[in-house]
């Protein structure tokens, strides 16, 4: 649902996802949705089809080292590897935060099984409030407010999909280290990854208003085809059509290359 209280600015991501290969997912939280997503148990959770399962496959084209790092002191090592390659300046502020390797795990975790990853990601809080408006008799989310997203979708995009490959490959041997401490036995993280993605891709594209109905405190998506969606992907959608398609756009063009040339 959508909170009339001061909306959380949360780029949903992965810092070592977008450090890693896939970039910040970005998302709009309420303010109030505190409470972090339950982890289910390890037999909950669904095994991947094969489909889904990450090929063995070459790298990216110049050689890759992988790095084992200590999660405890990786930090300044998945910075350094960003940096290098000279990030958005939107991007070099994200990478501010700590314990990068494992919220960015935990967020992609919680995307694939739907769940808001805003209790993992609250650093990122604009002034703007969440606004709506009325149009042709009905209660619509305000399309100026889609513009305070452009920036962080830009950012995003802005970076070569080989380069997020390339940073993957390299933080794979990590990223997994931090998966197996959320205890599943029988999932990878390069699993999970695609498992996340696939979800993001599934939210429908919409064109024109999003048209809300208001609750005793809060907004909800007025087609209940919408509102049934999970709340990744209702937070997708709440980045505004133009925004929502570039991001699946450039998510699904990473998936592809993830499958072909980022697996090891």
């Amino acid at each position: 649902m959508l909170s009339s209280q001061r909306l959380t600015w949360i780029a949903i991501a992965v810092v070592a996802v977008a450090i890693i290969g896939l970039g910040y997912f970005l998302f709009l939280a309420p303010a109030n949705e505190k409470s972090a997503a339950a982890r289910p148990e390890p037999s909950s959770l669904p095994a991947p089809a094969a489909e889904e399962r990450a090929p063995a496959v070459a790298g990216p084209e110049a050689p890759v080292t992988p790095l084992d790092l200590d999660l405890d002191a990786s930090d300044d090592a998945v910075r350094r590897l960003v940096m290098d390659q000279q990030p958005p300046e939107a991007m070099r502020a994200w990478l501010k935060q700590k314990d990068l390797v494992r919220t960015a795990v935990a967020a992609v975790d919680a995307i694939a099984r739907g769940e808001s990853p805003a209790p993992l990601l609250p650093f990122l809080s604009p002034a703007e409030r969440f606004a709506v408006l009325e149009r042709g008799g009905r209660m619509v989310i305000d399309p100026k407010g889609f513009r305070r997203y452009d920036p962080l979708v830009a950012a995003f995009a802005a970076v070569p999909d080989t380069t997020w490959v390339r940073w993957y490959a390299t933080l794979r041997p990590t990223l997994e280290k931090a998966f197996r401490e959320l205890g599943y036995p029988d999932v990878t993280f390069a699993e999970r990854l695609q498992q996340a993605i696939g979800h993001l891709l599934l939210a429908p594209p919409i064109a024109g208003d999003i048209v809300l109905e208001r609750k005793m405190m809060s907004y909800a998506f007025a087609d209940p085809g919408l509102e049934g969606l999970s709340a990744a992907q209702k937070h997708l959608l709440r980045l505004g059509p133009a925004n929502a398609a570039r991001l699946q756009a450039k998510l699904r063009s990473l998936s592809r290359l993830l499958r072909t040339g980022g697996g090891k």
